[in-house]
């Protein structure tokens, strides 16, 4: 019996609709084969390098955030008394941030002890912290918060952005965020501007911190270089 060549496997098993797009760019369903191959690579290439910067933002914010919790209140943490200032919706995803910090250290212990555990358990500001998503951070960083924590507290978390202006840091995070959101969705990137990707990461890791930036460049940076240039061609 003849074996169906790999070509027929994949555009079976990926779904035509999921394929088809890749056949209207490349050309032709062996092309969109090599694309769709192309597009896993870059994916996990993007995604490694938006994950050093997804932690370093938001390790310097709440950084920030924390030092104006103690200038004004001297005590406790500015996630168990989130600012007047944060939306509702901002508030929310606190509450619901920590709830699923307390679940995840619950997991950790014996079957029997996790609902004591998860009644009794208080996570840290950093298992807190490691729950809020990256669209917490980007919208701290919206411009409604311009005179408010921008200049309070979160421009310090940029002390190499100059002018410190919340706009040249709103627009990087928005497009890394959409971006971060169609590689998890496990959507196509192939019709992104990844070149302008991996230049809002390194733009961003400067502003907050040179030597980071540097490593990135160093460590994180060239594996998604790679994976650019290595791109199919396209059709003709």
């Amino acid at each position: 019996m003849t074996q169906p060549s790999m070509e027929r496997v994949l555009r079976q098993r990926l779904a035509p609709e999921r394929l088809q797009p890749y056949i209207v760019a490349a050309g032709s369903p062996r092309a969109a084969i090599r694309l769709y191959q192309w597009n896993v690579e870059v994916s996990g290439a993007s995604y490694e390098a938006l994950h050093v910067v997804e932690v370093v933002l938001r390790n310097s914010l709440h950084d920030q955030l924390s030092l104006l919790h103690a200038k004004r209140n001297g005590v406790g943490s500015w996630l168990d008394s989130p600012f007047a200032e944060l939306t509702d919706r901002a508030r929310a995803d606190i509450v619901t941030a920590r709830q699923r910090a307390r679940e995840g250290l619950a997991r950790k212990q014996s079957p029997p002890a996790r609902g004591a555990a998860l009644r009794a358990i208080k996570p840290t500001d950093g298992d807190v912290v490691a729950q809020l998503g990256f669209g917490f951070w980007r919208y701290l960083l919206a411009t409604r918060y311009t005179h408010t924590l921008w200049l309070d507290a979160l421009r310090h978390a940029f002390p190499h952005l100059t002018p410190q202006a919340v706009s040249h840091v709103e627009g990087p995070v928005q497009r890394l965020h959409l971006l971060r959101n169609r590689i998890a969705h496990l959507e196509p990137v192939f019709g992104s501007n990844l070149a302008l990707s991996l230049q809002d990461m390194t733009t961003l890791l400067g502003y907050a911190c040179p030597r980071t930036q540097a490593w990135f460049g160093a460590t994180r940076a060239p594996r998604l270089k790679a994976a650019l240039a290595a791109r199919p061609a396209p059709k003709r």
